[in-house]
């Protein structure tokens, strides 16, 4: 019986601007159903780690696989973001868009559609309060309301690997909850999860393992709780 390839392979990938490295040298391996938080000041990496691995960015070198596919090289980039879905730091709307045509543009764009997904995107909106909500337009929205709607659109279709860049700004400690609770389902569901937070309370239950960054290097790695409990001691705090 062969190996299950893993959603996420990142091999010594790096980053730079010029003379300025915003990524050096990360390796990572996430496993499916594994939820891995990248954490680290301001500048750190984290962002530019997310965005090159979702393919928004071309490495300076190393490599990326999603589901053993390359998401920076035509034909397998396809395929490679059919199998991510992404929650990015800001909020991407449509303008002309309400919430619930997003969720539906996306369950078309992946292929998803009939009555178990409408029901399926009535039930997300519900959980996630956006069901009084779901014929407003981003401009009608909250940033809360905004971000939730982006969680829907990430969590709405089928995907290996989910990445989230610092997912609950703007959520209040309720929404907070919610989110939690939807990333540990996502993960029973066999997801693999990465995602960066300055809020190490919101990682704790949900990451199985830490990289903490340093202006662009891994400085700090191995099992959540081990990882945090020496950045407590080093007096590092997220900022």
């Amino acid at each position: 019986m062969g190996v299950a390839t893993a959603p996420l392979q990142v091999d010594s990938l790096s980053r730079s601007y010029g003379r300025l490295v915003a990524l050096a040298d990360l390796s990572l391996t996430v496993h499916a159903g594994e939820c891995v938080a990248l954490i680290g000041a301001n500048g750190s990496g984290k962002s530019t780690a997310m965005r090159t691995i979702a393919g928004q960015l071309t490495p300076t070198s190393g490599t990326i696989r999603i589901a053993g596919l390359d998401p920076h090289t035509e034909p397998e980039a396809e395929r490679a973001r059919a199998a991510l879905a992404i929650v990015p730091d800001s909020p991407l709307l449509y303008a002309d868009l309400t919430v619930r045509q997003h969720a539906e543009l996306v369950t078309i764009a992946h292929g998803v559609h009939g009555e178990s997904t409408a029901a399926r995107i009535d039930a997300l909106l519900e959980r996630l309060g956006l069901a009084e909500r779901a014929d407003f337009l981003p401009a009608e929205l909250s940033r809360g309301m905004r971000q939730k709607t982006q969680l829907a659109c990430a969590l709405v279709r089928p995907a290996a690997l989910l990445l989230l860049d610092e997912p609950v700004v703007g959520l209040d400690p309720p929404s907070q909850a919610l989110l939690h609770e939807l990333l540990l389902e996502a993960k029973r569901s066999r997801v693999a999860v990465v995602l960066t937070t300055h809020q190490m309370a919101f990682a704790e239950g949900l990451a199985d393992r830490a990289v903490m960054l340093e202006e662009g290097e891994v400085v700090d790695q191995g099992p959540w709780g081990e990882v945090a409990e020496r950045a407590e001691q080093r007096g590092w705090l997220p900022s």
